[in-house]
């Protein structure tokens, strides 16, 4: 079932935002909430290099274990990517 949503999701959505900032995010957030452009996120943990205090993690930046995505509907994709890169890249 998870495999069907991502293959449904991918025709109706489009990936505004994927990266590893938190305070990217809440911009991206921001400026489509003001824009009242619907979307969703996600945020990925990349735990394969198991606890926090363990030796696997030795070298590993912790600033890039969890990634986000923010997703709008198609339609809305043009306008959404456009917000998106005049909030990020002034």
């Amino acid at each position: 079932m998870f495999l069907l949503g991502k293959i449904i999701r991918s025709f109706i959505k489009e990936d505004v935002y994927i990266g590893y900032s938190i305070e990217e995010v809440s911009k991206v957030i921001n400026i489509l909430k003001e824009n009242n452009i619907e979307y969703t996120h996600e945020a990925i943990n990349d735990s394969r290099y198991g606890d926090r205090f363990s030796l696997s993690r030795v070298g590993v930046n912790i600033d890039y274990q969890i990634q986000y995505t923010i997703s709008v509907r198609k339609s809305d994709y043009a306008k959404a990517k456009y917000l998106v890169n005049k909030v990020l890249h002034p």
